[in-house]
């Protein structure tokens, strides 16, 4: 049976809309581009380029919504717009895909996830990790107990984050650097993978004389006892990430090198991930989602876990003093 045709509109036409969601765009045979918004209208122009066909162009994103109808929204923009065009989007009756963070304030990211339940329409955030096997695997193995309880997590990402531009470096923008954007795979990938609900952090910060931060390190109690510590370190060479789970039977240990996973240890042995778990993209998952229902995939609820992670780290490195988390009661 052949996959039903979608219409999405893109909000944003920076570089990584451009290089990173149009291709799986276009790897979707069945789905269109049929508007995009940016304020730079020579970013569209790169990326109408780039799609190969005309798409309306708009300057302003809520323009777009008002004029052209689609069934999905792919938003890549500043973190601080993040929350509006998300509403907007939700409200309209949109099924919307936004990158990372979801939002800048874990308030925001609660009531768009409420927001997303009540008007029956899919939210997701563009969280590579969750669709590379390995990771998909190790959540499953943690879920069976092969490492016991869990103790303890360890995690880093490294990155030239000093070698780019923009808005970025924009604190008002992207409310914070390097922990903040490349840091969030790391945060999430260790709440999603685990599970684990944040409960007091202790962050310490160095900007390296940018208005953002370039390197964190952020320690972490997590409800029932876990601990761990997540560093970021913006002024290296190249990309490098690590995330190490232990618990009370062993432990399970992931590593990316250059944005692409180079290995899976489970108590110092590689692990197989079984051939029934493939690998896949925010883009196509999203895409299957909408075709197949919004109940097809589980709520992002973790990415509210991000947010209150991240907000937390960034009050307890600005005052420095360890913060408290208040978890909303489980469902």
């Amino acid at each position: 049976m052949a996959k039903p045709k979608l219409n999405v509109v893109l909000v944003g036409a920076g570089g990584n809309m451009r290089g990173a969601h149009v291709p799986r765009i276009l790897g979707d045979k069945r789905t269109k581009i049929v508007g995009v918004a940016d304020p730079e209208e020579d970013h569209a122009k790169k990326l109408v380029e780039r799609a190969g066909y005309e798409i309306p162009y708009f300057a302003n994103w809520q323009a777009m919504l008002k004029n052209i109808e689609s069934e999905g929204v792919i938003i890549s923009t500043p973190h601080k717009h993040h929350n509006l065009q998300v509403k907007r989007s939700l409200e309209d009756g949109r099924h919307v895909l936004v990158e990372k963070p979801l939002v800048i304030h874990s308030k925001h990211a609660n009531s768009l996830i409420q927001l997303a339940s009540r008007v029956e329409c899919l939210l997701m955030v563009a969280y590579q990790r969750h669709w590379m096997p390995e990771f998909i695997y190790a959540r499953e193995l943690i879920a069976r107990g092969e490492i016991g309880e869990i103790k303890g997590v360890v995690g880093y990402v490294t990155q030239n984050w000093e070698g780019i531009s923009g808005w970025r470096l924009d604190i008002e923008l992207a409310g914070g650097g390097m922990f903040m954007d490349t840091g969030s795979h790391l945060v999430a990938a260790m709440l999603w993978v685990t599970g684990l609900r944040p409960k007091r952090v202790w962050a310490t910060q160095d900007r390296s004389g940018h208005k953002v931060d370039i390197n964190m390190v952020c320690n972490v109690s997590f409800d029932g006892g876990a601990i761990g510590s997540l560093t970021t370190v913006g002024n290296a060479g190249q990309h490098d990430e690590r995330l190490v789970i232990s618990g009370t039977k062993g432990a399970l240990a992931l590593h990316l090198h250059q944005w692409g996973v180079n290995s899976m240890l489970l108590n110092d042995e590689s692990v197989d991930v079984p051939r029934r778990i493939r690998a896949s993209s925010p883009d196509a998952a999203f895409f299957a989602a909408i075709r197949k229902g919004v109940d097809s995939v589980e709520p992002p609820d973790f990415a509210f876990q991000v947010a209150q992670l991240t907000e937390a780290a960034y009050k307890s490195a600005n005052e420095n003093k360890p913060i408290s988390i208040r978890q909303p009661a489980k469902k």
